[in-house]
């Protein structure tokens, strides 16, 4: 009976030699590997067991370090350093193409490790998912631009920051995507969306090119006299002033050249805006 108990005795201290035990701290994690089957632990913070075989990889992992992706390239910082330092600030925009000009929009999102896929995120190596990331926000942002004027995405700018946030369905949904790279995606924000100084100039002068078009149709369809007609186009191109001249002193001629005047602009501006 007594060897009964000594086998006993011998089969539990045997059995805490194999087990060894590894501590992580707080918002840590570490990656054990079984040196003969090859597979992967992941080990959480606080204390783990594992048997003496499994061999720790490399130094522990803080699962709140950030890489953050943005529309100029990616950082190596902490998301509250890249927001109370205000870094968002000095990112470099983007190119969108909008139906009729061009915008400059500049965006920034945190990626960091997700738990329970540690081994994903360093076998595909975290820049590749931040890569693919940012294709993500970038197509999300030029297809939806590319079908519609520059005016209406300049008023749609809340709706379109709306759309970056839900690229990865939210905080509280983790995609396949991000389970495949061992990452979680947060915060998606659009900071800015807006013309360059280029295409500012381009989209006044489209937009002045076309209410001044508007006006002269406008002037041609709802001024039935000729005479009023002909003497609020010469006021509204600035040739004479109501108060000086008389349009009807002027003659049959002047007033078949306001005429002709602005259907010529009306043409013009046409031409200019189909051209632009």
């Amino acid at each position: 009976m007594a060897w009964v108990i000594i086998l006993g005795i011998l089969g539990v201290i045997a059995l805490f030699i194999g087990f060894d035990i590894t501590y992580n701290e707080l918002y840590t994690s570490s990656l054990s590997m079984d040196v003969f089957s090859k597979k992967v632990r992941e080990h959480g913070p606080g204390y783990s067991w594992k048997m003496f075989w499994w061999k720790l990889q490399g130094k522990q992992i803080d699962m709140r370090s950030t890489i953050i992706i943005t529309s100029g390239g990616i950082l190596m910082m902490d998301w509250d350093k890249f927001i109370t330092e205000k870094v968002y600030e000095k990112i470099a925009p983007r190119i969108y193409e909008t139906k009729d000009s061009i915008l400059y929009g500049s965006w920034a999102a945190a990626i960091r490790p997700q738990k329970g896929k540690l081994v994903n995120f360093l076998l595909k190596t975290p820049q590749v998912g931040a890569l693919i990331s940012m294709s993500e926000v970038d197509l999300t942002i030029s297809d939806y631009v590319a079908t519609r004027k520059t005016e209406e995405v300049l008023h749609d700018k809340k709706n379109i920051s709306k759309m970056v946030a839900d690229v990865f369905e939210g905080e509280n949904i983790i995609t396949t995507f991000e389970s495949n790279y061992g990452i979680i995606i947060s915060d998606p924000k659009l900071f800015d969306l807006n013309l360059g100084k280029k295409s500012q100039d381009a989209a006044e002068r489209l937009f002045e090119s076309k209410k001044f078009r508007e006006s002269m149709e406008d002037l041609k369809n709802e001024i039935a006299d000729p005479d009023k007609r002909t003497n609020a186009i010469l006021i509204a191109n600035g040739l004479i002033k109501k108060n000086v001249y008389d349009i009807e002193s002027l003659g049959i001629a002047t007033k078949n050249i306001a005429d002709s005047f602005a259907s010529l602009v009306t043409a013009f501006s046409s031409l200019v805006t189909k051209k632009s």
